[in-house]
């Protein structure tokens, strides 16, 4: 099911994909860190780092986009080169897969990150 966009998994990708992982992992450490510390300070400040995280989560598929933006941009760059056989179809297609794998990407990070988030944001002390 997911074997395109392993294939077409690009530099941008990464960068995505590291992004989300390094904010869950974060969040995850500050999950585990309010529900086995007594720590007086970091849980009054608990809702400034879920603020700060759920902004950051935010970023993930505007990231996403922005490689779609980018991707199809080189499409555009591609389509428009002059050659004598007309369009080369394979090309197209290798510049245009980025654009969904970005996406995905992006999206992907943010579905993972979204539901820690609220787990932190249940866990922040009322005032």
């Amino acid at each position: 099911m997911f074997d395109a966009y392993w294939q077409y998994l690009g530099t941008f990708d990464w960068v995505i994909l590291s992004c989300g992982t390094l904010l869950l992992a974060f969040q995850l450490a500050a999950l585990l860190m309010r529900c086995f510390s007594s720590s007086t300070f970091f849980v009054q400040n608990l809702g400034r780092i879920q603020a700060a995280c759920l902004q950051w989560a935010e970023l993930l598929p505007v990231l996403g986009l922005m490689g779609t933006v980018i991707a199809l941009l080189n499409t555009f760059a591609v389509l428009g080169a002059p050659t004598d056989d007309g369009v080369n179809i394979v090309a197209v297609i290798q510049k245009f897969a980025p654009a969904m794998t970005t996406t995905l990407s992006g999206l992907f990070m943010v579905a993972l990150n979204l539901p820690v988030n609220q787990m932190l944001y249940l866990l922040t002390p009322k005032k």
